[in-house]
């Protein structure tokens, strides 16, 4: 949907990203960041910054609580789905070797699922997901030439820099690394079956990153026929992705791309595979929506709040359409189911209380305002300023 009203387009807001802000709040002391987060506990992005912080110190409780917290202000706060997938490996390093020998203790398979989970979610939610936590995750410090030997020095440019690049944003210079590593290593142009899927993996991310997506598409597209051939590859670097998040991810870069056929195709087949997508409605509502086919919209929208059982933006956004097309009474519905899945995500509420008002129940739309206000970050200031209003201004 493309609403134009300030509190609908709230509503679709997941999170802003203010990885500015990343290096200097890890710069700070732990005290002073704790500070800063409790001026709004229910803002994600402090909790978020907060958790990094934690990290930093090595506090690994506090920096998986955290986290936790992160993602039930923000449902689908990406950055912090890919640093709970990271977390387990930062706490245990030799988790990586491990797992790719197959051999996970037992006391870690259960953790290793739920971060693998963690992964798949975030890049469901937004194929595009910031990678700038693996710098934190991995404390990378770049090297200098004169850290290393000369062999070393250039061993590192030619295998490990891509990586670097990666965790500091640096997206051109990383997917010409691994474009220069395919070709170098593996002989791409001859033999393209040889290139390991990690690097087809980071360096299609990356072309999505800065833009190629042409060539970023064609990464996926290997992927997914591996993945269908259910090749067993002895990779370095693990990928937790299955057949259906390649074909969700190609079906998001089409769309990307203004390519919106081949993009409706990917997401209805991603959806015969796994029911339970609710992203894939949720982006099919887009395109049609963008194509002014309101009823096919309504439809998706339904469709992602039917199917969703842990989203709770997707009743909610279901709920948004109803209110905008004046349907104020059929919209209580979605987002009462938005509340009980998550009750501690807030613009429910807010809605709920225009709902509530608007039938005349006042002391309901109270109740449902005054929710609001103690469950909403600062950061939704006009919201919560309408809230406030119209609190005020119901009579007693």
């Amino acid at each position: 949907m493309r609403p134009t009203s300030f509190i609908v387009v709230a509503l679709f807001a997941v999170v802003s990203r203010a990885h500015g802000q990343q290096l200097a709040v890890l710069e700070r002391k732990l005290q002073d960041v704790e500070v800063w987060a409790r001026e709004d506990t229910n803002d994600a992005e402090r909790q978020y910054f907060l958790a990094l912080r934690h990290w930093r110190e090595h506090h690994w409780r506090q920096t998986d609580s955290l986290l936790r917290l992160a993602v039930k202000l923000a449902p689908r706060y990406t950055d912090a789905y890919l640093a709970l997938y990271l977390l387990p490996y930062a706490r245990r390093p030799s988790l990586w070797s491990e797992e790719g020998r197959g051999r996970v203790p037992d006391s870690w398979k259960s953790i290793v699922d739920e971060a693998h989970g963690f992964y798949q979610r975030a890049i469901r939610i937004d194929p595009m997901v910031n990678l700038q936590i693996m710098s934190i995750a991995f404390e990378i410090k770049e090297p200098t030439a004169a850290d290393l030997t000369a062999q070393q020095y250039m061993d590192y440019q030619r295998y490990y820099a891509w990586f670097v690049d990666l965790g500091f944003g640096r997206y051109r210079s990383a997917r010409d690394r691994l474009r220069k590593l395919g070709q170098s290593v593996y002989d791409e142009a001859k033999h393209p079956d040889r290139v390991p899927d990690y690097i087809l993996w980071y360096r299609g991310l990356a072309e999505a990153h800065t833009l190629q997506l042409d060539s970023a598409i064609a990464n996926f597209r290997v992927l997914l026929e591996r993945s269908l051939k259910a090749t067993q590859r002895d990779e370095i670097i693990h990928v937790p992705m299955r057949d259906n998040e390649y074909r969700f991810v190609l079906a998001n870069l089409y769309d990307y791309a203004g390519k919106s056929d081949s993009a409706l195709a990917l997401y209805q087949e991603a959806l015969e595979h796994d029911l339970g997508l609710v992203m894939a409605h949720r982006y099919l509502a887009g395109i049609h929506d963008r194509a002014h086919r309101p009823e096919e919209t309504l439809l998706e929208l339904r469709r992602a709040a039917e199917i969703s059982t842990d989203d709770p933006v997707a009743p909610y956004e279901l709920a948004v359409a109803l209110f905008n097309a004046g349907l104020l009474v059929e919209a209580e519905e979605p987002l009462r189911q938005a509340v009980a899945i998550n009750a501690r995500y807030s613009p429910p509420y807010y809605l709920l209380g225009r709902a509530a008002e608007d039938a005349g129940r006042t002391t309901e739309a109270r109740e449902q305002y005054t929710r609001f206000l103690a469950r909403a970050p600062l950061r939704m200031e006009d919201m919560r300023g309408d809230a406030q209003r119209r609190l005020e201004a119901l009579p007693k």
